[in-house]
């Protein structure tokens, strides 16, 4: 594949919202494909879990640090993601085109069963890591029984090395968000909680087909944030019948969870059409009505402001957390931190010494996934060379704000590229903070990352540091 055709494949999953399985469930679909020496993020810590500066009485205070000490910590050999894909959903949302299967009785054993097999045929892939991650999304995991979680957990704790401070997240929709619920996830060893909120108002709530209230979202959020000990909401915009109006009123909401409630984490996204949704179908027929550009970029503008004033930093495209409350695992998709996929749909990175990488997917379709002889036999496969993992690098670091170090890179790829291809990576790098899209950060090492112009302008960027990387010719 060559470059321009490589950058414009890229674009397609990572330019749409992270956190909701497309570009692979272990990517959590829109998240990027690491071992890395030469990128860096979050500092990992096992007696710290980076919850944000709670308010509320009984809530731990975090340690907070400032973005750029954030961002300028290097990543650690060894480490590894694991994520664990759960496809089942009560019902289909209109704008979905994830690995999701409905079903009327849900096959809670068949299925854990059927992702132990898969992790047992893959149990080489884990050998010499440590999971400092551990992610459970879907789809609804939170649909899973305690017993069905439980087994899964063990399932996996049985075949991964998975580290004592691991940051171990589970994906949930409002109305799970029982007391019952929430104990039992805590006693498995839940330390944070992914929640798909999407709004605080009904209309909108409406429009989206979610099957939960408002007032449900905002009292089990609340809930959440007094049993666990991080949390993170979803929150999407340009979606049918939003005014501005009602975007602040649904920041309001957030900045109250904030600032009083210990909220540390929050994932906004742009509304995308897919293909073959139910919102795709209904555009093509003129029945879709939805706020026009210019609305949805004033959304953005909005929120980046309304994040700033509660202290939530953006450090990346749709992510805003409290300095060291960072979600660890999406964030080493941006880092190319290699990771193992499993069950409907997941995605997998495999990185060698040598700089090389590999990806699989699993099996989108349910049924597939269930059926084949292998257990998690993959759909796909695709090799990069150590050219093309460089690149990528490149490529995912212009659209967090997590920072590059430049210098490290070139260390980690040494041969790979030569001193004239060095310097012209060099250069692009240099015009890009001329156009105050990058900007560098001095200290141990020199880090470069995108300005906030930058990170909205992420393509640009992104694909102007591939194309330097990697010649035509590849």
């Amino acid at each position: 594949m060559d470059a321009e055709r490589r950058v414009v494949a890229l674009l397609l999953p990572y330019s749409t919202a992270l956190g909701a399985s497309g570009l692979g469930a272990a990517a959590r679909g829109k998240a990027p494909r690491g071992a890395a020496g030469g990128v860096v993020q979050p500092e990992f810590r096992a007696d710290s879990h980076g919850a944000g500066a709670h308010r509320s009485e009984g809530r731990p205070r975090a340690q907070p640090v400032s973005d750029s000490e954030a961002s300028a910590i290097r990543v650690r050999e060894g480490e590894i993601g694991v994520y664990v894909h759960v496809p089942f959903c009560e019902r289909l949302c209109p704008y979905c085109d994830f690995a999701v299967s409905v079903q009327r009785e849900i096959p809670h054993q068949a299925y854990v069963e059927r992702v132990a097999a898969e992790l047992k045929a893959r149990a080489g892939e884990f050998e010499g890591y440590e999971a400092v991650t551990l992610y459970v999304g879907g789809g609804t995991p939170s649909l899973l029984s305690g017993e069905a979680l439980g087994a899964l957990f063990e399932a996996v704790r049985g075949v991964v090395s998975v580290h004592e401070g691991a940051e171990v997240t589970l994906e949930a929709n409002p109305n799970q968000l029982t007391a019952a619920n929430l104990a039992a996830w805590k006693e498995l060893g839940v330390e944070r909680l992914s929640v798909g909120c999407q709004s605080f108002q009904d209309a909108q709530l409406k429009a989206l087909r979610r099957n939960h209230s408002a007032a449900q979202a905002i009292e089990g959020v609340e809930r959440a944030l007094e049993v666990m000990e991080r949390v993170s909401i979803d929150l999407m915009f340009g979606v049918p019948g939003q005014t501005m109006g009602s975007w602040e009123a649904d920041l309001a909401v957030m900045q109250r969870l904030v600032e009083e409630r210990g909220l540390d984490h929050v994932s906004a996204y742009n509304l995308t059409v897919e293909p073959g949704t139910a919102f795709w179908i209904r555009r093509k027929r003129g029945s879709l009505s939805l706020p026009d550009e210019d609305t949805s970029a004033n959304f953005l503008e909005r929120l980046v402001e309304r994040t700033a004033e509660v202290g939530l930093w953006r450090y990346e495209v749709s992510n805003f957390a409290v300095p060291g409350g960072e979600s660890r695992h999406n964030s080493g998709y941006w880092l190319r931190r290699p990771y193992v996929g499993v069950g409907v749909g997941a995605h997998s990175l495999r990185v060698a010494a040598d700089g090389r990488s590999w990806r699989r997917a699993n099996a989108k379709k349910y049924a597939e996934y269930m059926e084949q002889a292998e257990p998690g036999a993959p759909k796909s496969e695709e090799a990069l060379s150590a050219r093309e993992s460089f690149g990528e690098h490149l490529f995912l670091g212009a659209r967090s704000r997590l920072g590059l170090d430049l210098s490290g890179l070139f260390e980690r790829y040494a041969g790979v590229l030569s001193r004239a291809e060095e310097a012209r990576v060099g250069e692009a790098v240099e015009g890009l903070e001329a156009l105050g899209l990058l900007e560098r950060l001095d200290g141990d090492r020199v880090i470069w990352r995108p300005t906030l112009r930058g990170l909205d302008l992420g393509d640009t960027v992104a694909e102007r540091l591939y194309l330097a990387a990697t010649p035509d010719d590849i």
